[in-house]
């Protein structure tokens, strides 16, 4: 596998953690506050819907633009989920924005080797 690939596979899943973690801190709990609480930690900032028409995806296109071997195509797959990306908020959403991006550009930029 190329570097790029390997980069475009480990910013996708983190993609997934990062709503894991966002689920596991903001969804509403049957704890401390009652029935009808928000947890610990109380209401998250964005609605779920929206968050996950955008990361779900960023997720698929990352999953593709990784596993394709035209270095193009994957390059801007692997741009246009980063761009998507960026509602997956915190470090982890930061870390995989950053990690597409330098793997699109990768793709981009890398030539054959002959």
């Amino acid at each position: 596998m190329e570097n790029y690939q390997i980069l475009g596979l480990i910013g996708s899943l983190l993609l997934i953690v990062g709503i894991g973690f966002s689920f596991a801190f903001y969804y509403p709990s049957y704890g401390m506050m009652g029935v009808y609480g928000y947890g610990m930690m109380g209401r998250g900032m964005m609605f779920f819907g929206f968050m996950g028409l955008l990361i779900i995806p960023a997720f698929v296109l990352g999953i593709i633009g990784s596993l394709i071997s035209d270095r193009t195509v994957a390059g801007v797959l692997l741009i246009l989920a980063s761009v998507l990306s960026i509602p997956a908020m915190g470090l982890i959403g930061i870390i995989s924005f950053i990690l597409l991006l330098i793997a699109g550009i990768l793709a981009l930029t890398s030539g054959k080797k002959t």
